[in-house]
């Protein structure tokens, strides 16, 4: 199969050969069909889906497999100048070939309209090593001169924007774009409380691809027995984002979820894994959530509402470590929808602890969004970008050592943004599983009210 004048692949022995130097490379299984893909379409881009496919046909690899297949592969064509592999972000790959074709017509040209015998030096022939360095400084030149061009196009378009107030929502767009989508949502089975049970583990297309036993993230609970003691199957979202884990449990699940106050819990993977009584914890839920702090009113939207149908949804979120104080996060989401794709929503969190028994800070951002849907491993996968107007922040006047984690969070991580991005993996009739900006982004079933305005 040939790629340019001097390089083939050879389908027999699986090799990638150099015409000129007779240099011969050879290709993994992976590396032979991706390359194929990528040399029947030169010049377009090939999504990821499609390379996996020739990569690796009937089986499903983490993300990083092609990742390391296409960094095999810029090594094994390095010394092919003519040959780039583009990265095309967030869609695939592209083989792109540099046309030097008029340059050598050029030069054969030339030699042509003045042959001389063999051993004779014609100043007008131009020889292949000059060939080569003049080659080299033309594309040297013509990549100066795009760079400097894209430049200048880049700043007369963010002026532009700047001066007529499209500048934040462009950004907005791109930071859509530059935000990691979810890759994979893997389905594990494993037994709770003697009930079969289902994981859900949540990686986005930043992160390794390496699995953690389930016995793993369950091994520090103990006296669960009692309280998740019922017939019904639980099924869990965890989600590890390398300082936090966190994990959103229903306890009574048949084809949807009929758990009223699931379970969701957050620790830190910087400390030492801390022991959780969940009959403690359980106890201490019920007493902490007799008052309830979060309140979103009704009439956070204001005109030509009336009809409209208001999405509510609400859960506890608890982060605990090892002491015998835990942070409760009582987390309130409202969205109304003025067309499929588009609406408002309004965000809030109530933050309290057990041991100062009072709200220590409180969080709200609300704003219009833009919803973007995909299908992963079988899941709908919702994310919305908000475009924040209007934002509110108490700041606490004590802090416990356990409550000053989510506020440094939430400092560093929320209240600086222009727009956020929510995630939704699953919705039935009564709840919602959400990845929210708490803890980093926090894994959170949520139950699910509807209000008709």
């Amino acid at each position: 199969m040939k790629i340019t004048e001097c390089l083939v692949i050879d389908l027999d022995a699986r090799d990638l050969v150099d015409l000129k130097s007779s240099h011969r490379c050879t290709l993994s299984l992976a590396e032979f069909e991706v390359l194929k893909c990528l040399v029947k379409h030169v010049g377009e881009v090939v999504s990821k889906e499609a390379l996996n496919a020739a990569g690796w046909p009937g089986r499903v690899v983490a993300p990083s497999s092609l990742t390391q297949c296409m960094s095999s592969l810029r090594r094994k064509l390095a010394t092919q100048e003519e040959i780039e592999l583009k990265n095309i972000p967030r869609y695939g790959y592209s083989l792109c070939i540099v046309d030097t074709g008029g340059l050598k017509e050029h030069a054969l040209s030339v030699g042509d309209s003045d042959k001389l015998s063999d051993g004779e030096h014609n100043p007008s022939v131009i020889r292949p090593a000059e060939e080569a360095q003049i080659s080299t400084r033309v594309q040297g030149r013509k990549r100066g001169i795009y760079r400097w061009l894209s430049l200048v196009g880049v700043f007369v378009i963010i002026a532009s924007l700047h001066f007529s107030g499209g500048l934040k929502k462009a950004v907005n767009i791109l930071s859509l774009i530059a935000e990691p989508e979810v890759a994979s949502i893997t389905e594990r089975n494993f037994i709770l409380a003697e009930k079969p049970s289902l994981m859900n583990t949540v990686q986005l297309d930043n992160q390794s691809s390496q699995q953690v036993p389930v016995g793993h993230l369950l091994d520090n609970w103990f006296n669960y027995d009692a309280v998740l003691n019922n017939s019904s199957e639980k099924q869990i979202f965890m989600y590890d984002n390398g300082r936090y884990q966190s994990i959103a449990l229903c306890n009574e699940f048949d084809k949807t979820c009929g758990d009223n106050q699931p379970l969701n819990l957050v620790r830190s993977l910087t400390l030492p894994i801390a022991p959780l009584d969940i009959q403690w914890l359980a106890e201490t839920k019920l007493r902490m959530e007799q008052v309830t702090y979060n309140k979103i009113l009704l009439d956070q939207f204001e005109g030509g509402d009336k009809g409209l149908i208001e999405d509510i949804f609400r859960a506890d979120v608890y982060y605990y470590s090892a002491s015998q104080n835990v942070v409760r996060a009582d987390v309130r989401l409202s969205l109304i929808f003025d067309s499929p794709n588009r609406g408002r929503l309004v965000a809030a969190a109530c933050i309290t602890d057990d041991l100062l028994k009072e709200v220590s800070i409180r969080y709200q951002f609300s704003g219009n969004f833009k919803l973007k849907q995909s299908k992963v491993d079988g899941k709908i996968v919702k994310t919305f970008l908000v475009d924040i107007s209007e934002r509110s922040f108490t700041r606490p006047q004590i802090l416990s050592k356990e409550s000053a984690t989510i506020y440094r969070e939430i400092r560093k991580n929320v209240l600086k943004n222009e727009s956020m991005v929510l995630r939704q993996l699953y919705q039935d009739d009564d709840s919602g599983v959400w990845m929210l900006p708490l803890w980093g982004d926090t894994m959170v079933w949520t139950h699910r009210e509807q209000v008709m305005l």
